[in-house]
């Protein structure tokens, strides 16, 4: 009975380490109040502007876009950039200019920033909105399906955090800035992470410390450290950007 009940303890173990290193992917369902059409009428006039959609139910979806010069029948990395801020802030047009363009701009994306509303972004609402605008983009905007980036600020970027671990098939890559996140499987797709050794909010040393448990588990992940950076100066972090950008041209696509 005692070698019966070492043997079960051993294959229980294994069943727990197994299902450490195996993120669950979560699904979602289309969200009903963003339809095909009001997202094949969202303009890709070349240039940086704030606009709205206006869902079902009388409800308003402020967002910001940057869309670069685009040619004749070619498809062009597609950005989610998610702004900071407290629960109830609409920052997404702030956040675009000041960071998520100047910063990525080198990568030739359609980069779109919502605005966060009422809810979190990792919230039902937001979350199930935005993946509803990928999957009908990937349909009518002329975007790569293979170049999917989801990156974000603070707040944003803890939503980046989850969603390039509960949404891998979507993402080719997840880039969160001055954020913090736990977690403690095998990440599903390359992160790269940017954090400030000045920051109060979220201390580096827990993002040191997650960055390094992930690489032990096999996880393609690196951390960029802005020195002398702190929290509060999110438009100055355009400079890990284009680091990142350079590392999605030459290692991840």
């Amino acid at each position: 009975m005692k070698i019966y009940r070492n043997y079960l303890l051993i294959i229980i173990l294994f069943l727990i380490a197994t299902c450490k290193e195996t993120p669950t992917e979560q699904t979602f369902e289309l969200n009903a109040l963003l339809t095909e059409e009001m997202v094949n009428d969202v303009s890709l006039d070349q240039g940086v502007r704030a606009d709205s959609i206006n869902l079902k139910g009388g409800i308003v979806w402020n967002y910001a876009i940057s869309v670069p010069e685009i040619h004749d029948g070619e498809e062009i990395p597609f950005i989610i950039g998610l702004h900071g801020g407290p629960l109830g802030s609409s920052n997404g047009e702030g956040y675009l200019k000041c960071l998520a363009d100047p910063g990525f701009r080198k990568l030739n994306a359609i980069i779109f920033a919502p605005d966060a509303g009422e809810y979190y972004f990792w919230d039902e609402n937001n979350y199930s909105l935005i993946l509803t605008l990928i999957e009908y983009a990937k349909k009518y905007w002329p975007i790569d399906e293979n170049k999917i980036v989801v990156s974000g600020y603070s707040n944003g970027g803890i939503a980046t955090w989850y969603f390039g671990i509960n949404f891998p098939n979507i993402f080719s890559a997840a880039i969160p800035v001055a954020s913090r996140y736990d977690y403690n499987k095998k990440l599903k797709i390359p992160f790269f992470v940017i954090h400030g050794d000045y920051d109060t909010t979220f201390p580096l040393f827990e993002t040191q410390e997650l960055v390094n448990s992930l690489k032990n588990k096999g996880s393609d992940i690196q951390l960029f450290i802005m020195e002398g950076y702190n929290h509060d100066i999110g438009c100055d972090y355009d400079y890990a950007l284009w680091q990142a950008s350079d590392w999605l041209l030459d290692e991840v696509w």
